[in-house]
């Protein structure tokens, strides 16, 4: 069974004992990124540049970027160490295909 984010959140909340949702975090993220939008700051026009990104017309998009976005360990991964990869990709890239697959067949 598949769960969206919102629903995947609070699951994950109510189970885990090492990590919480701050439900206050949530929405300065979100204000933050409607803001910068809307300034133009930020823009999802470059955001198909990697050709696992989803359109940017994919109602999906937003809730892609935020998975993607919290998962992404490619930040905190040590240097020297064996990488994770997927379809011959490592680190981001290799998250950003996953995840494309996971939506693919789901």
């Amino acid at each position: 069974m598949a769960l969206m984010p919102k629903e995947s959140a609070k699951l994950i909340n109510l189970c885990s004992k090492n990590v919480s949702v701050e439900e206050e975090g949530i929405k300065n993220l979100a204000y933050m990124i409607f803001k910068a939008l809307n300034d133009h700051k930020i823009s999802v026009n470059n955001f198909s540049q990697c050709e696992f990104h989803p359109s940017f017309e994919d109602p999906r998009a937003v809730d892609w970027i935020f998975v993607l976005d919290t998962l992404n360990y490619s930040f905190w991964s040590k240097t020297n160490c064996s990488k994770w990869t997927v379809n011959g990709q490592a680190g981001y890239f290799a998250l950003c295909a996953a995840i494309k697959r996971a939506m693919d067949v789901s």
